[in-house]
């Protein structure tokens, strides 16, 4: 397939644009692998924010069509929290990048200010431009504009400066926050704009692994703004006709396509039998006690308790939700033609399961008001949620049980991070434990302290780090990693896990921390069939990245991306095939990049494994972990990792 790629330079601020095209590449992961392991060989760096690292960025071929979902932006680049060459994708944003007129953007070198990359096409010719802002003046932005901070302040400043430059074309603001130049968990944020303006509830990201960390302290870009006038052509079938378009999904799934979404995309929507819609409407009912709590102390808390506090949630969190944002139908979608409708909000606020969750229940807050408070200060410190979620929480908990003091990481006070709190005054202990949260969003952000600092590094660095300085506050052979939880990867290699209690996310694999995992919670598999549920999954998680297409809309896109590239393309892929030499080359990366699996190195994942094999009914699992969890959890990884690398053919194992 061919590819129209612009390429910028930003220390020579050179720019062209090429048309690429090899065999084997169908999509932006398959062209930034081959950038970053053939060209510029960025596993060789020891420093992960090397101007070197390219950042590449895009749509996938079937963007401009009129199928709901295909209009996922694609952000790829080596990331400085799992060492490999990583995805990140931001919904509805490549709606508006097609109407640039290209593909894919590749980012190398680094530029001396903090620089605003401008893309726009007229309908007959591309523009870019590079505008400079002094380093001050981004921190005074990030500070306060317009009674906003960091990353909705950023986006109103550059509404206010450079909406002129879209006169008559529809754009979009992708930009970043503090939390991209002092931490490793920086986000890119935007949101749908609509005659200039902000659309409520429509907030989405490309987050995982650390995109906006490399996109300013690799290359100092603190925004991407785009729009056009450009339409795409497909060169056999039209699929922006909406004739031809249903014509291929309605030949593939027998029945007319409307239907079709809509069956398939019940949970996103709406579920009239749940009375209920979206990830966090639908997954907290499901998730029942296995919801993750208190820094996923779920192994240490009795079930019966466990119990009580999803009662609290239901009654604090989830029923407030509904009447809040489902009720009132307060949904809206990411940008892109949808009749999802996936985003619901309230108060102001996008709600959605996984950075509600990591700043919520995950760290001891279970009420909507409170939840408030501390997601819209993660967010707008431009972390990535699920990660700063994950750290906070283990943070939280140091300084529950004194191994951290408050003033040393810069908190106000103490927190309640016990059981009984949440279920004995789950307003009060959420309100403060949300104002804490909040507190040490805007110290890591702006490293404003030393301990603050250092928890910008993540959970596996940062212990390390402090096991050294504060280590006679340790029992013997205890650690600061003991309490963390995330998937380990090389010597320093880590990702938090998605929110669910699921031993597929716990599991050291090429791409972690997304969803290219078996991830389903309370299910506890042979390690045999728990790898071949990963890499089923991964197979297409993989192509849905790949070619920027909504996961939320699997359903139905699944068996439709081979009959779209054949259409559309004239292209006969073969999908499986693809998948599988793609993931052997994300493995082959990381090897040489030096990040290989390595055993848990927290005891809390290892507790999580072993309660997992009793509370999610493994008997002969559970009886084995009684006699020596540590040897038995070794093993059982290791005999995931050996037939995950028999399927594959590759070498990936402790």
């Amino acid at each position: 397939m061919r590819f129209s790629v612009l390429k910028v330079n930003l220390n020579e601020k050179s720019i062209n644009l090429e048309d690429f095209e090899r065999e084997g590449i169908y999509g932006i992961i398959d062209y930034a692998l081959y950038l970053h392991d053939e060209v510029y060989k960025t596993y060789e760096a020891e420093d992960h924010y090397d101007p070197k690292n390219v950042m590449v960025f895009g749509k996938g071929p079937f963007a401009g069509s009129i199928l709901p979902g295909a209009h996922r932006m694609t952000f790829v680049y080596r990331s400085p929290q799992y060492g490999g060459v990583f995805p990140s994708t931001m919904g509805g944003a490549a709606y508006q990048f097609q109407r640039v007129g290209i593909d894919f953007v590749v980012l190398e070198g680094k530029r001396e200010k903090p620089t605003v990359l401008i893309l726009t096409n007229d309908g007959e010719k591309l523009n870019v431009e590079l505008h400079e802002i002094d380093f001050e003046k981004v921190i005074e932005i990030w500070r306060g504009y317009k009674g906003e901070e960091g990353v909705y302040a950023l986006t109103q400043y550059l509404i206010d400066n450079f909406n002129d430059k879209f006169e008559g074309m529809e754009y979009r603001i992708a930009c970043v926050g503090p939390a991209s130049l002092n931490t490793n968990m920086g986000a890119i944020f935007s949101q749908t704009l609509r005659n200039g303006k902000r659309i409520v509830g429509s907030e989405d990201w490309a987050a995982r692994g650390g995109t906006g960390s490399v996109l300013l302290r690799a290359h100092n870009v603190i925004a991407i703004i785009f729009g056009g006038k450009v339409r795409k052509k497909f060169p056999k079938e039209d699929i922006s006709n909406v004739k031809i378009a249903k014509s291929i999904v309605e030949g593939v799934h027998k029945k007319p396509m409307n239907e079709v979404i809509s069956e398939n995309t019940v949970k996103y929507k709406y579920n009239p039998k749940l009375k209920t819609g979206g990830t966090f409407g639908g997954n907290y009912p499901a998730e029942g006690d296995f919801v993750p709590i208190l820094n996923w102390q779920m192994p240490y808390i009795p079930k019966e308790e466990r119990v009580k506090i999803h009662e609290n949630i239901m009654k604090y969190y989830w029923e407030p939700f509904n009447k809040e944002a489902i009720e009132t139908k307060n949904w809206t979608n990411c940008g892109e033609p949808c009749p999802v409708v996936c985003k619901k909000y309230a108060n102001g606020h996008h709600i959605e399961y996984e950075p509600r969750e990591a700043n919520g229940p995950l760290s001891g807050v279970i009420t909507l008001r409170a939840s408030d408070v501390s997601v819209h200060a993660v967010d707008a410190m431009g972390f990535d949620a699920i990660s700063f979620g994950g750290t906070v929480a283990w943070v939280l908990e140091l300084v529950y049980r004194g191994l951290l003091k408050p003033d040393e990481v810069g908190l106000s006070d103490k927190p309640e991070f016990d059981k009984d709190s949440l279920i004995m005054k789950p307003v009060e202990t959420s309100e403060k434990n949300a104002k804490l949260v909040a507190e040490l969003a805007h110290r890591v952000a702006f490293a404003e302290n030393e301990i603050a600092k250092i928890i910008g590094e993540g959970i596996r660095r940062a212990a390390e780090i402090l096991d050294e300085k504060f280590k006679d506050r340790l029992s013997y052979g205890e650690s600061f990693k003991d309490y963390g939880v995330y998937t380990p990867i090389g010597i320093s290699g880590e990702m938090v896990p998605t929110m669910y209690w699921a031993i597929g996310n716990y599991i050291p694999l090429p791409i972690q921390g997304r969803y290219w995992t078996f991830y389903q919670f309370g299910v506890f598999l042979e390690p045999e069939e728990l790898a071949n549920r990963i890499i089923a999954s991964a197979l297409y998680e993989y192509w849905y990245d790949n070619v920027g297409w909504c996961r939320f809309h699997r359903g139905w896109a699944k068996p439709v991306l081979k009959a779209l590239f054949m259409e559309a393309y004239g292209e006969n892929v073969d999908m499986e095939g693809q998948a599988r030499k793609t993931m052997r080359k994300l493995v082959n990366y990381l090897k040489k990049a030096g990040y290989e699996p390595v055993f848990w190195d927290s005891m809390r994942i290892i507790d999580l494994v072993a309660k997992g094999a009793e509370e999610f009914g493994n008997e002969r699992w559970a009886e084995q972990f009684k006699k020596d969890k540590v040897v038995i959890a070794k093993e059982y990884l290791r005999r995931v990792l050996a037939e995950y690398s028999r399927i594959l053919g590759v070498e990936w194992t402790l």
